[in-house]
């Protein structure tokens, strides 16, 4: 009979009090009989069920990120204007006229929390000249609208000279001031109500 020890599976007497080659206490351990090299292999061997749990593991906690990160692709990337319109009317106050130059529009794919985005809507001239510019740093009430896929004012200018507006170069940026939506939207005269004044 011999005593196996636990902690680096020598084969020791089964008189020994400590390990020949470790040191270990093997006053409490029992004596087995003689069967080959069954503790030094039980105590070497891996521990399969230990290495498939964190194999499993390892599985699960990979597929969990690569899920997450292909949800979480920044759909601010994908903004479009699917519905646009743009119109214009005038009125005259206290003998002064005033142009307004209106654009509508709905969009897709905007982020879940519009906070910090900005948009910009600039308006030019038949000969490219640079109007004036419409800007909004909260862009909740567009979002709101645009989810609901309702027309909502995109960008206004009013001016007290007329101008022949040929298009509005429409952006937005997004927290960190990156460049997410870009697009040049045609004005259409010929929607422009020159009656009030």
């Amino acid at each position: 009979m011999t005593k196996f020890c636990p902690e680096c599976g020598e084969e020791n007497e089964d008189v020994a009090l400590f390990c020949a080659k470790c040191g270990h206490d093997l006053k409490d351990v029992g004596q087995r009989m003689k069967s080959g090299n069954h503790a030094k292999t039980s105590r070497n061997a891996p521990n399969f069920k230990a290495l498939a749990a964190l194999v499993v593991i390892v599985a699960i906690v990979g597929i969990m990120a690569f899920s997450f990160i292909g949800n979480n692709t920044d759909d601010s990337q994908n903004i479009t204007l699917i519905k646009e319109n743009t119109y214009g009317f005038t009125f005259v106050n206290d003998g002064v006229p005033f142009y307004n130059y209106e654009l509508e529009g709905v969009f897709k794919n905007l982020p879940d929390d519009p906070k910090g985005y900005q948009m910009k809507a600039s308006y030019y001239g038949t000969d490219n000249n640079f109007i004036k510019s419409y800007e909004d740093d909260y862009l909740s009430t567009v979002f709101h609208f645009s989810k609901d896929s309702q027309p909502f004012t995109l960008g206004s200018i009013q001016t007290n000279e007329f101008y022949n507006v040929s298009h509005i170069q429409l952006e937005i940026t997004d927290p960190n001031g990156e460049l997410v939506f870009n697009e040049s939207v045609d004005f259409d005269m010929g929607k422009m109500d020159l009656s009030g004044v």
